[in-house]
């Protein structure tokens, strides 16, 4: 499987926008094997699901049972300011992840 980020997230909400374009009658189906990665892309992929008229569906294989953990961050790289503004944003993807 391969992490969840920017780049692999954008083309999963591109091509469910096109499927729901093409027919939005058909369920989706989402296989998911993935080992983790970043949270905000896949809060993306999270949305885009919710948006779309069909049902979306997802399976998980492997290892993406790690996809459900706590956002995680690399405090001390951080300038001190720039610690509270990263500390306020992870509270702030934690409160999201919990009402997922």
């Amino acid at each position: 499987g391969q992490e969840v980020d920017s780049e692999i997230s954008n083309q999963l909400v591109g091509l469910i926008v096109y499927l729901t374009i093409e027919d939005k009658t058909k369920d989706l189906y989402l296989f998911i094997n993935s080992p983790g990665g970043w949270v905000i892309p896949g809060i993306a992929l999270f949305d885009i699901m919710q948006c779309v008229p069909q049902d979306v569906h997802t399976i998980c294989m492997g290892l993406a049972r790690v996809m459900i953990h706590q956002p995680a961050s690399s405090f001390y790289q951080a300038p001190s300011l720039e610690f509270v503004l990263e500390a306020e944003e992870l509270l702030k993807i934690r409160e999201t992840l919990t009402e997922v």
